[in-house]
């Protein structure tokens, strides 16, 4: 009797305690891009243009205030600075401050990038996920059909520093070609400064 006594006791506890494993996405979605915020990271993402060029853009960031932008389309490449609220971008191989109009929007992008992080939806906690060859912590929100694809956000996060590796929209269980797919880095040379 005592036995079941004492079962029945920590029944009633579990039940009301918060599970040790349990997964709150979004919070760990949040905490990680905040983490994220903190140091000097690279975003790289890879795609094509609607005519089917071959893109690419690197965006640099050095917290609070710096941002470094390189955009190659087929053979041709931009690059854009943007340190506290200026400006400079190099088309074809020289630098010319930004006009304060186009610098705003610059630096706009580069505060809220930089800003903490908000996440506005829920996550789904996907525990271990392996991609391209290695283990991630996987969170992913709820699946939509957009244009006949099944299409899920998937966040992967770097299990040793709990900061974000990938951020893919694809199919959920991460198979054909990702509409979108940021890799994330965290070089510790990044470096800013005004180009002129």
């Amino acid at each position: 009797m005592q036995i079941i006594r004492i079962s029945l006791a920590l029944v009633a506890l579990t039940a009301g305690a918060p599970s040790a494993f349990a997964c709150d996405g979004k919070a760990d979605v949040e905490a990680a891009f905040t983490k994220q915020h903190q140091a000097p990271w690279r975003t790289e993402t890879a795609g094509k243009s609607d005519t089917g060029i071959a893109q690419s853009q690197t965006f640099d960031y050095l917290p609070p205030d710096r941002m470094y932008r390189k955009v190659v389309s087929g053979d041709e490449s931009v690059e854009t600075i943007a340190v506290g609220k200026t400006a400079w971008t190099n088309v074809k191989g020289s630098w010319e401050e930004m006009k304060a109009e186009l610098a705003h929007v610059v630096t706009t992008h580069m505060h809220g990038a930089v800003a903490p992080a908000k996440v506005s939806v829920e996550f789904k906690c996907l525990n271990a996920v392996t991609y391209e060859g290695k283990s991630y912590l996987g969170y992913q929100t709820v699946p939509e059909t957009v244009e006949g694809k099944t299409l899920a956000r998937t966040i992967l996060l770097d299990p040793a520093t709990q900061r974000p590796a990938f951020n893919i929209i694809a199919a959920p269980d991460l198979s054909g070609e990702a509409l979108l797919k940021e890799i994330y880095s965290y070089p510790t040379d990044i470096k800013i400064e005004s180009p002129l």
